[in-house]
């Protein structure tokens, strides 16, 4: 039994809102209109092992392939000593921070996201696409997505 909903008209978020390519990959996953989204900011709430071993499993690698070391000191025991799993799902547990890239879940699809572009891709979304025309002509550009896909933004100066 899997312990993170799935459901295609549903987007699950996993990231930390401390890391900046997780809170742009919210902002690009907050924009898809037609799928619910569900948005675990583990910074907040924390995950549990059993989740995180899904996790892992889902994106074939294990939980230390979910952590990045790199802004950790080098004095810091955690860089170099080796741990087993559960021993890493505790790190990440206690400090979220290590979470390498946010992931995101549709249906029965995984992906760590390392460029929150790649959200809209995973799901789908193409933003614009380009008509192909001679080289003497003006391109003509014009969406390949339907415009439900994205919330809509009120035009500059319009208060409604």
């Amino acid at each position: 039994m899997k312990s993170i909903a799935r459901d295609e008209n549903q987007i699950t978020l996993i990231y930390n809102s401390q890391n900046h390519v997780g809170e742009r990959t919210f902002a690009h996953a907050s924009a898809i209109k037609d799928k619910e989204l569900q948005a675990i900011d583990i910074a907040k709430t924390p995950l549990t092992g059993t989740q995180w071993a899904e996790l892992a499993d889902g994106l074939n690698t294990d939980v230390k392939g979910l952590l990045s070391f790199e802004n950790v000191s080098d004095d810091d025991e955690i860089k170099t000593a080796d741990y087993d799993e559960n021993d890493y799902i505790k790190i990440i547990e206690h400090r979220p921070e290590l979470l390498a890239h946010p992931i995101l879940i549709h249906g029965d699809a995984m992906k760590q996201i390392v460029n929150p572009t790649e959200a809209q891709e995973f799901l789908g979304v193409d933003s614009a696409g380009l008509e192909k025309k001679m080289m003497h002509e003006e391109p003509t550009i014009s969406s390949t997505t339907k415009k439900e896909h994205f919330i809509e933004k009120p035009e500059k100066g319009d208060h409604n």
